[in-house]
């Protein structure tokens, strides 16, 4: 991987101290630039210097790392926010498929984030772009598109178009309306369960998560299925077969 360089924004001191330490140790590819503990110092560092990696804190006493992006719109450095809660914005941050760690920092968390970084193939202005749109959008249940990263790029999909989600472990299967293969994510889909219930998601297996406008049938044999518009067959676990009945 080519050296890459970094900037922090945390307002507390312990924190960009605590981070710096870590990628000191962990990542010693990676230049720390400079840090702020304010967006307004943030943003006159940023003005005059370009990095590959921004660390930004969620939430601050009076302010978010939200607000130093939306005054970078032309900034192409990899996001990474850090922050101690699963929290406000974090849904706008999975939307877009933009990584977070959760305070405290775990060395290998750390790594797969900056080396993803070092991997990604995927326009960073497209994605700052679609954070940005997500975050304002949080709460009016308007999004229309989802990131969906897989092994070579982020794809950006109508979330209208995507039939169901299918689980292996920790990866998820996207399949998609007018297309043939699915969309294989190195995330659970518990993440997606959550993000995409208010968009009539339904998880009706464990290892299932269905878009109830793209069921065609429910057959009773061999324990109850449903068989989908792209014609695909998804069990549902005794358990959740109450849901059917309230759809």
């Amino acid at each position: 991987m080519n050296n890459l360089s970094c900037f922090i924004l945390d307002d507390e001191p312990n924190a960009v101290e605590t981070l710096s330490q870590l990628l000191g140790n962990y990542c010693p590819h990676l230049t720390i630039a400079g840090s702020a503990n304010s967006v307004k110092h943030a943003m006159e560092f940023l003005k005059d210097h370009v990095v590959d990696i921004l660390f930004l804190d969620i939430k601050m006493q009076q302010e978010t790392g939200f607000d130093l992006l939306e005054q970078l719109p032309e900034h192409k450095a990899h996001v990474i926010f850090v922050t101690a809660h699963d929290e406000y914005g974090i849904q706008a941050i999975k939307f877009s498929a933009t990584d977070y760690l959760l305070k405290p920092v775990i060395p290998r968390d750390l790594i797969a984030a900056v080396h993803k970084v070092g991997q990604q193939k995927s326009s960073q202005a497209e994605q700052l772009a679609m954070l940005l749109q997500s975050y304002r959008r949080q709460g009016d249940n308007t999004q229309k598109r989802i990131a969906l990263p897989d092994q070579h790029e982020i794809r950006y999909v109508l979330i209208e178009n995507i039939i169901c989600c299918g689980a292996d472990n920790t990866y998820t299967s996207f399949y998609i309306k007018g297309e043939k293969n699915p969309i294989v994510v190195s995330k659970p889909i518990s993440d997606y369960e959550q993000i995409l219930s208010i968009y009539g998601f339904i998880r009706i297996h464990q290892s299932w998560l269905i878009n109830r406008n793209h069921i065609d049938s429910f057959k009773k044999a061999d324990g109850g299925y449903l068989i989908m518009v792209n014609k695909m067959s998804v069990p549902v676990s005794r358990q959740r077969k109450h849901l059917l009945r309230e759809l």
